[in-house]
């Protein structure tokens, strides 16, 4: 895994975007080939969880390109 120096709050908040829109597509790619019912329900869970984080920080990303406060 490459490592990056982030040292802006919008580099930040970008790798968290990519991280966040990494694990829902795992989430969601192990729940489609998953064939275990309880497995593939908590895979869902997990992807939606992660599919509201990448919503979080669209907001975020969205305010501090606006000047707000991200927080």
């Amino acid at each position: 895994m490459e490592k990056r120096e982030l040292r802006t709050p919008d580099q930040i908040l970008q790798e968290a975007l990519r991280r966040e829109n990494e694990a829902r597509d795992f989430y969601g790619d192990m729940a489609t080939r998953c064939r275990i019912d309880f497995v593939k329900e908590l895979l869902e869970k997990l992807k939606n969880e992660e599919s509201k984080h990448v919503r979080w920080v669209q907001d975020m990303i969205t305010k501090l390109n606006r000047g707000k406060d991200v927080v």
